[in-house]
């Protein structure tokens, strides 16, 4: 009997070193399989919002063909990840986070008058960074609804004519 309890000590002791971890993926309803834990990128992902906080030029300097190009990044990554982050798409996931990120850095922190229809395009970035958390397995709120969320504001974009983008565009240049 005591070499089973010693045993069992030693398999917990020896999954716990080996990084094993159980994710909750009910907690936020992703229905995918969580291969990445935002504790193993969070480091990654705090550092790309601290560098573009800490660009204090960034949003002064933003032309109109930076946030389409933004925009293009998501929209492109999107059909990518959009069954949950795994080692094949994580560097396409950092793309479309840092897009994500710097949209919703423009969208905080730009003085510019934005029609409602423009102001939709840079929500992208927030909506498409909530989705990547529960990606992750550490999403708040509901998964349907930030799928949702996304998926409107990409079909949003799609609908943006060359005119509309020529407008949004004379904002920022």
């Amino acid at each position: 009997m005591k070499k089973i309890i010693i045993y069992l000590f030693l398999m917990i002791f020896a999954f716990t070193l080996t990084g094993c971890r159980q994710v909750d993926k009910t907690a936020n309803n992703f229905k995918g399989d969580i291969e990445i834990a935002w504790d193993d990128v969070k480091d990654d992902f705090n550092d790309i919002d601290q560098n573009i906080k800490k660009d204090t030029t960034y949003v002064s300097n933003i032309k109109g063909d930076d946030i389409q190009e933004l925009t293009k990044t998501i929209q492109e990554g999107y059909d990518k990840i959009k069954g949950g982050v795994t080692q094949d798409n994580q560097e396409e996931a950092k793309k479309i986070y840092e897009a994500a990120s710097r949209l919703q850095y423009i969208e905080e922190n730009t003085d510019k008058k934005l029609t409602e229809e423009q102001k939709q395009v840079l929500e992208l970035g927030k909506s498409m960074k909530t989705l990547m958390m529960h990606y992750y397995g550490n999403g708040d709120g509901d998964y349907d609804g930030a799928v949702d969320d996304v998926e409107q504001g990409l079909e949003n974009i799609k609908g943006y004519t060359e005119d509309k983008w020529n407008d949004f565009k004379k904002q920022f240049d």
